[in-house]
């Protein structure tokens, strides 16, 4: 399965050492940074509109983002996931996929150490199955014309926005 990862502006510092470490747990198809300036917050807000977070996480986590560093951009990063495995998350309420789940788990815990202001996973987002991958794919069409996938090989790409 394909999902988004975004690695935000706070980690960036710990960018390849994370996109390493999703290795481990999928195939990365492409990754490039989307430099957003003065897009930056609305973006945030953006990729959590569907989501059951209350707004005030969101508006904290802009907050603590917008003090650990200067930088407003974000790497995207699509993986192709394996997920034959599942299992039931208690605090979800619902089954999720086994390789997203704890890629997502244990890239937070790693990093959450290592960033400044952190609050509320500021580290890395991570869509959790097909619905959350289209809506993120939207959501990215209007920051950005880049390809998700390209038809060539992967390598980095600075996208910046005016």
């Amino acid at each position: 399965m394909l999902s988004i990862g975004v690695i935000w502006n706070s980690a960036h510092d710990f960018k390849e050492y994370i996109l390493s470490d999703i290795t481990e747990y999928g195939e990365i198809l492409n990754s490039y940074d989307l430099i957003l300036g003065d897009n930056y917050q609305s973006f945030v807000r953006d990729i959590y509109c569907s989501d059951s977070i209350d707004d005030w996480k969101i508006e904290k986590k802009i907050e603590a983002m917008n003090h650990s560093c200067d930088y407003q951009g974000v790497t995207i990063v699509v993986i192709d996931v394996d997920i034959t495995e599942q299992y039931y998350h208690p605090y979800k309420k619902k089954m999720v996929y086994a390789n997203l789940d704890r890629m997502k788990t244990n890239i937070r815990k790693k990093y959450s150490k290592l960033v400044s202001f952190y609050f509320f996973d500021n580290v890395f987002h991570l869509t959790d199955d097909e619905k959350e991958y289209e809506e993120c794919v939207e959501v990215l069409s209007r920051y950005t014309d880049e390809e998700l996938i390209p038809k060539q090989d992967s390598k980095v790409k600075k996208i910046i926005l005016n």
